[in-house]
Order: C-alpha cells, then sequence, then structure tokens
C-alpha cells in the first residue's frame, strides 16, 4: 500500500493518538486515500505511539544524520578490530608453529658435543681487539652478478674471518677479545619477499645459526679471552607486521640463550647481559673506552651519540652498528662511529638500486690512547 506524504500520515496518527486532533481513524484513511481499515491505520498508530515514546525518553536516540554517521563509524570501528583480532590469532599460529619447528632443531642440537677448555696459546698483551659481526642473514639464498650467498657460503666467509682474527690477534699482542654482534644474524621472515629468498625456515635459522656463533666463539676462545655482546635487529623480529613489532619478541634472546647454554663450560668466554631497551642497545667497557652498540635502524646517523646516551646514562666514546650494509667511519663531537659491512653482500634489494658492497666484517684494535687502528675485512 502506497502513503502520498509519509511524513504528514505518522505526524497525524501521533497526533490523533495523543488527541491533539479531533478526527476519526477513517478520517485520516479518507484523507491519504487508503485501501484499508481503520482498525489497521490504529494499530500502526499504536506502534508509532511506542516508538515516538521511547525517542522522547531517550534524547541520545535520533535518526538524524549525525546519528547515521556515528553509527557507521562505530561498524567500521568494528570492523577494524576484527581485523585486528585475526591478524593476532594467524601471527599467534604462526609463532606456535615456529616453536614446534624449534623443538625438532633442538632435538638435534642436543647431539651435539659440548665445548670444553682447550687452550692452545691464550694471548697476553696490552692490546684488545672489538669483532664486529653483524647482517648475517643467515638463511637467506642470493644469486645475482656480483654475489652468491647461501649458508654454505656464510659458513665459508666465517671460518676465513675467524683465521684473520686470529692472525691479526696474535701480530697485535692482544689481552681480550671483544666480539660485539650487531643484529639481524637471521634472515627472518620481516617480509614476504624475504620468505621467497629464505633458503631454511626461521626455526633452522635460528637453531643453526646460535649453533655457527657458538663455534665460531669457541674457535677464538682457544686463543684469547672473550668477552661476547649480542643485540637484536630489524630481522630478527617475531612480528612480520612492523608497527605491531616489540622489542622483547625477538629471536635474538632465545639465540642468545643456546649459545649461553653452549659455552657455558668455557671459562675465558663472558657473556654480558647489559642490554637497554629489551636488548635493542648494548654498552660496554674497552681499555676506558665506553662503547654503545646497536643495530643501526632505529637511530639517526648524525645523531647517533646524542641517542645512545640518552638510551645508556652516559658519554659514549665509541658507537658500533651496521644495519646499512656499507662500512663507514665518521666523528660525531670526538665520539668515533664505525659501521660495519655485511657477511651476506649485495642482496636482490641493493641490486635493483644499485647498491653493491663487498662482504665484509671490521675488527678495531685498541690501546690505552683509544682506537689504533682499523681492519674491514673483506669476505
Amino acid at each position: 500500500m502506497e502513503i502520498k506524504n509519509k511524513k504528514d500520515f505518522v505526524k497525524d496518527c501521533l497526533s490523533k493518538k495523543n488527541k491533539l486532533i479531533d478526527c476519526s481513524w477513517q478520517d485520516i484513511v479518507d484523507k491519504y486515500e487508503l485501501d484499508c481499515h481503520p482498525d489497521s491505520i490504529r494499530r500502526w498508530a499504536d506502534g508509532m505511539k511506542i516508538y515516538s515514546d521511547i525517542l522522547e525518553e531517550n534524547d541520545s536516540i535520533s535518526v538524524d544524520n549525525e546519528t547515521l554517521i556515528e553509527i557507521k563509524k562505530q561498524k567500521i570501528q568494528l570492523t577494524d578490530i576484527r581485523t585486528n583480532v585475526n591478524a593476532k590469532i594467524r601471527d599467534l599460529a604462526r609463532t606456535e608453529n615456529v616453536i614446534d619447528l624449534m623443538k625438532n632443531e633442538i632435538k638435534e642440537l642436543s647431539n651435539s658435543k659440548s665445548f670444553f677448555n682447550d687452550y692452545e696459546n691464550i694471548s697476553v698483551g696490552q692490546n684488545d681487539m672489538i669483532l664486529c659481526l653483524g647482517d648475517w642473514h643467515y638463511g637467506i639464498e642470493i644469486n645475482n652478478a656480483v654475489n652468491k650467498y647461501n649458508t654454505d657460503v656464510c659458513k665459508k666467509r666465517l671460518n676465513k674471518l675467524s683465521d684473520k682474527v686470529i692472525q691479526y690477534g696474535k701480530e697485535n699482542n692482544i689481552d681480550k677479545l671483544y666480539i660485539a654482534c650487531l643484529g639481524d644474524l637471521v634472515s627472518g621472515e620481516i617480509h614476504n619477499t624475504i620468505k621467497l629468498d629464505n633458503q631454511e625456515s626461521v626455526a633452522k635459522q635460528v637453531i643453526q645459526v646460535s649453533e655457527i656463533v657458538a663455534q665460531l666463539v669457541n674457535k677464538l676462545a682457544k686463543h684469547f679471552y672473550c668477552v661476547l655482546s649480542i643485540i637484536q635487529g630489524n630481522h630478527d623480529a617475531i612480528d612480520m607486521n612492523k608497527s605491531d613489532r616489540l622489542n622483547r619478541n625477538n629471536y635474538t634472546k632465545l639465540i642468545k640463550e643456546i649459545v649461553r647454554v653452549r659455552l657455558n663450560q668455557l671459562d675465558n668466554v663472558l657473556i654480558l647481559d647489559n642490554e637497554f631497551n629489551d636488548g635493542e642497545v648494548s654498552c660496554f667497557n674497552v681499555k676506558g673506552l665506553t662503547v654503545a652498540t646497536c643495530h643501526g635502524d632505529k637511530i639517526d646517523k648524525l645523531k647517533a651519540k646524542q641517542q645512545l646516551e640518552m638510551v645508556v646514562g652516559k658519554p659514549v666514546q665509541l658507537i658500533l652498528y651496521g644495519h646499512v650494509h656499507n662500512p663507514q667511519h665518521y666523528e660525531i663531537n670526538e665520539t668515533s662511529v664505525y659501521v660495519i659491512g655485511s657477511l651476506s653482500g649485495t642482496d636482490e634489494y641493493a641490486m635493483n638500486r644499485k647498491l653493491y658492497t663487498v662482504p665484509s666484517q671490521t675488527i678495531l684494535l685498541v690501546d690505552d690512547e683509544g682506537i689504533k687502528c682499523s681492519y674491514d675485512i673483506k669476505l
């Protein structure tokens, strides 16, 4: 049934129910030329009256445009919440899957022999050395015009590096070897494109790179007293969504604990627990120099000194970081800053932007007067 003027019709029905007009229900039927019984109109008016009373009792209920917009906003917010919840559920399922995979890898690792003290000729001298390690991206596979990298190449490059460290350490008569791991030891799974390039699952990456670090330190500990610092990088993050990443949700914590267990029998290896911001920054002293280390993804190049001093709460004389895959050295107000290269070398991201870099890691020689020299070991 079609009503010609619905607004006036509703108004007349409510006026009749509220006894504001003197007419019958038949008069309303006739006025609007309706094809129905007057009792039908009366029953409709009963419903209109109930709804009208509810609106009067609650002024917040309104069918105006602003209310409709607000309702739509709330629906969109609910949709966003549902999307976020579903994303969290997917991340949780992924994390649980990684944990299950790690259990299998750890079982295999448990069959490995423990490391024991096996000194060949512990160096005792006047100098200290800092070995800067980072941006291994272990697990990724690279095969382009300027670089080939996979898990086997990673191990070969580290073997070459460790031989160079032993050589330079003995030539320079070092006392202590500080090993600073600056993050991104694993390739991780922070982007879908990285997943495609990965040779190993993230579970295998974490377990295997932990064993590689332990073996590397064990080899060096045969010759030097070693102090090990391990901090996190952006590729070590558990969460794929950058906005969801928290420092405490990071594979580096697990890597560090596995390394600690593997090396706990060595009495000439010290693993530092001096991190700030849940493992983002580390700080230690070498020959009177306060050294601050970080991965480099969360600092500004020219503000690095100010930013890191705010974190550690004291002046620093040496800053070490990586992330950019390009070795650099510069000064900020008499503070030396060393940016180390990457072990993995030029990947597809760098190739597409013509950012070619030779795989390298950095060694610093420190004496009582400060930094004596640095070596960028090409690998």
